[in-house]
């Protein structure tokens, strides 16, 4: 399927001025300031000068919602797709925060699978705030060698809530009482 965006005002990073795009799919195969009759069907789409530019990309997001640390009723719902897209958003990198108890990895990797069924590209951390937390296949390299949704690991290392992984890495002889180090 092949779709022709005309006259459309083009960020790409940089401003190139009005440009039409022919997309083939989701993809973009051509851009000029000009394309004209095509040898094939394709949808034609005159957005007149409207602005075009690359989505963005949120790297750090709870798509699975986040909070309920002051309460139960302090937790946030899930994101929905439309909250992201209105914003520019067509790549998210979700995790778990500090709720890995009633949030699980299973519910973060259908939640990515499902927004990228949606149209946006997705993937996840495994792991939550505890460095010991639960992984779907049972440890961090098997849930990154066997789930491709999966870029690494999640751990909280500098906030007051952290597990203290640092500290535990270091020799005995080099260790402070963890209320110094955390």
């Amino acid at each position: 399927m092949f779709t022709l965006i005309k006259n459309a005002h083009i960020y790409a990073p940089a401003d190139t001025g009005c440009q039409d795009l022919l997309l083939a799919g989701r993809k973009i195969v051509h851009m000029a300031p000009s394309i004209g009759e095509l040898p094939f069907d394709c949808t034609v789409i005159d957005v007149s000068g409207a602005k075009v530019t690359t989505g963005f990309i949120d790297q750090h997001i709870h798509i699975t919602g986040g909070g309920g640390e002051g309460s139960f009723a302090t937790r946030v719902p899930e994101i929905q797709l439309s909250q992201l897209t209105t914003a520019g958003t067509t790549t998210v990198i979700g995790l778990l925060g500090t709720d890995g108890v009633t949030r699980s990895m299973e519910n973060l990797l259908a939640k990515a699978r499902g927004l990228e069924e949606e149209g946006i590209s997705t993937w996840i951390y495994s792991g939550a705030y505890p460095a010991d937390s639960g992984h779907i296949t049972g440890t961090l390299r098997s849930d990154i060698v066997l789930i491709d949704k999966i870029l690494g690991g999640k751990v909280a290392m500098s906030d007051h809530r952290s597990s203290c992984p640092a500290h535990r890495l270091m020799p005995a002889w080099q260790q402070k009482p963890v209320s110094a180090v955390c």
